[in-house]
């Protein structure tokens, strides 16, 4: 199943306060936790930790 996930940056790796938003596609299998996999793959994507990655919206 494809989904867009809208997300909010918080902050970049050093820490710093960031105000970044944007979308992305992710192919997830049924019964999968889409928000935790979008969560991590975000942070490793920017390299920046889990929790300054905010989900806002996800749409099929």
């Amino acid at each position: 199943m494809k989904v867009k996930i809208h997300f909010r940056i918080t902050q970049d790796r050093a820490g710093i306060p960031q105000n970044f938003s944007g979308a992305r596609r992710f192919v997830v299998g049924e019964g999968q936790a889409i928000e935790e996999l979008a969560r991590r793959q975000l942070a490793a994507d920017y390299q920046i930790p889990p929790s300054a990655v905010e989900i806002c919206a996800i749409e099929n």
